[in-house]
């Protein structure tokens, strides 16, 4: 703009000089050439100095001032408009622009001007018929086709972006910037094996493009070509040996890999770098735990918390490498030390509640989990955790009151109606069981579980035989290698008085179950009601070693041995 405005005066002045020398007014032809460089040059060196000393508002003054001694100067007006930008005044930016635009239609910086004033103002379209209008008034300028093939791709209009910038390698066939913004609009068009073309061959062009090898790595990974991701990420720290960015992306992708030894090399080099030296220790530290280099994991943990007391999630990191390092002292120390308000409360307390369940203490695994429930709330899965505690406590009611709790608080899932069925009959609710059952099967026809539930209890209790069978049935084809459906199965036969069948169904039930004394303990039954009693007596011991307290089994013993005896007589 300055060499614009010098030119542009000087030859004003010579031409008034050399008029008023052939008129032979030589003085008077001093006086015009001092007034030409003087008075206009004055008021745009001044506001150009105002401008750069940060007081615009005597900028735009000393503009007009020079505006109205050159009122044809389209440059004038289009420094205007952009010093009014740059206050925010975009209506009188619009104004100065036009004006320029109407002194000068082949001026093409106030076109350029009046490009980024749309853009800004989010007139597009105004915008991409500016930067158009610029081109064509200086095709030269490789520039203005960046800048709006920059701005189409921007909204989303891809071809007209494209085309804008093949234009532009048509003019410059080894543009860089033309190659890039190419491979930009690929990747928002998720075309990321276009994309990486585009980026290989800018950096063909400029092997040390820097943003082109991490964006280039990037459309690889996009494209499931991992290999191919990490060799250009390597390429790239050889070109720039600091670029923290591309480092990350390495060492995430040898982490995907399992290439965990690289990975570790990546995030030392990244721990020497301030401003990511934090995020490196913790990956690393993270790292040691999938390694199950506990105490590496340990070490690490407690070396950024003797720097960072507060980082609760690390503290949290460090409880679980405690607990899996089988110190689970130090780590119930560090999951209490987590406050409430950080995010890993909950996770914390859950360990807590673990660890405490492994050392017996259950009513500190009750107290944990519903520390846990408090903070988080009515949570299904938090609540499913300590019915199953209960459970182990064998507090049924308790049970029961949780898990109405969770389906009250939403849950649609037929899994926790099938586990309050259960305890439902655990806790002797009899006449709530089939309702949370059926409840199950409204939500999963399917539920090979339920349906053998419901034919098993109707079975038990000798009721609707057919129905029982039915259900089970369906279930069997469900799930046809299920030892405690086919056990069912085995059973209602029993009950059907269909013995032949019941064995040859318990038979197949305890070959998948050999340790389950009830489904022995059937399948003996069965083979009494056959008459095979010293196969039934087997069973029944079977049954009875696994499970030695059932004293009604130890009656069916006795009872037995006694038959045989008296029939060896």
């Amino acid at each position: 703009m300055a060499n614009h405005f010098r030119f542009k005066y000087l030859i004003a002045a010579l031409i008034a000089f050399f008029s008023m020398t052939i008129a032979g007014d030589a003085l008077a032809a001093r006086s015009a050439v001092a007034r030409a460089l003087s008075d206009t040059y004055y008021n745009y060196t001044a506001a150009q100095m105002l401008k750069k000393g940060g007081n615009p508002t005597a900028a735009i003054d000393f503009y007009k001032k020079a505006i109205a001694l050159d009122p044809a100067s389209a440059a004038l007006y289009a420094d205007l408009g952009q010093l009014y930008m740059s206050v925010g005044e975009a209506e009188e930016a619009r104004k100065s622009l036009e004006k320029a635009v109407s002194v000068d239609p082949k001026y093409p910086n106030s076109y350029i001007i009046l490009a980024e004033l749309h853009a800004i103002l989010k007139n597009d379209k105004a915008a991409a018929e500016n930067y158009d209008k610029a081109i064509e008034l200086d095709p030269k300028n490789t520039k203005n086709y960046l800048l709006l093939g920059a701005l189409y791709a921007k909204i989303k209009e891809f071809d007209k972006g494209t085309a804008v910038l093949m234009r532009l390698l048509a003019v410059n066939p080894d543009s860089v910037m033309a190659y890039y913004y190419l491979a930009k609009i690929e990747f928002e068009k998720s075309n990321y094996e276009k994309a990486a073309e585009h980026y290989s061959r800018a950096l063909a062009i400029n092997s040390h493009f820097g943003a082109a090898y991490f964006e280039l790595g990037v459309s690889y990974e996009l494209d499931k070509k991992t290999d191919k991701a990490i060799e250009v990420y390597k390429r790239g720290i050889e070109i720039m040996p600091h670029d923290t960015a591309i480092m990350s992306r390495l060492g995430t992708l040898y982490i995907q890999a399992n290439r965990l030894d690289e990975a570790l090399a990546q995030y030392a080099r990244l721990e020497k770098n301030q401003d990511t030296r934090l995020d490196a220790m913790v990956k690393t530290g993270l790292i040691y735990f999938e390694m199950k280099r506990y105490g590496d994991a340990v070490e690490k943990f407690n070396s950024i918390l003797s720097e960072n007391p507060d980082f609760h999630r690390v503290r949290y990191y460090l409880g679980t490498a405690y607990e899996e390092k089988g110190d689970l002292a130090s780590a119930a120390k560090e999951f209490q030390l987590v406050p409430e308000k950080d995010t890993s409360f909950i996770d914390s307390k859950i360990h807590l509640a673990y660890i405490y369940e492994r050392q017996g203490r259950l009513d500190s695994t009750i107290q944990q989990l519903n520390e846990a429930i408090k903070a988080k709330g009515e949570n299904p899965e938090l609540l499913r955790l300590l019915a199953s505690i209960y459970r182990e406590a064998k507090k049924y009611d308790e049970a029961v009151d949780v898990l109405e709790r969770a389906v009250k608080a939403g849950s649609k899932d037929p899994e926790l109606y099938f586990l309050l069925g259960v305890v439902y009959d655990e806790a002797k609710m009899e006449d709530k069981v089939m309702e949370a059952m059926k409840k199950v099967l409204e939500l999963d026809p399917a539920h090979a579980n339920a349906l053998n539930y419901i034919g098993y209890s109707l079975a038990e209790k000798g009721e609707s035989l057919d129905v029982a069978e039915g259900y089970i049935k369906k279930a069997l084809e469900l799930k046809p290698d299920s030892a405690h459906i086919l056990d069912s199965l085995g059973w209602v036969y029993y009950k059907k008085g269909q013995f032949g069948k019941a064995v040859a169904e318990l038979e197949k039930a305890v070959k998948l179950l050999p340790e389950d004394p009830v489904v022995i303990e059937h399948l003996g039954d069965a083979y009494l009601k056959n008459n095979l009693k010293q196969k039934a007596l087997k069973s029944y011991e079977g049954a009875f070693k696994i499970n030695p307290g059932n004293n009604s089994l130890k009656e069916k013993i006795e009872k037995l041995k006694e038959e045989l005896k008296a029939s060896n007589h």
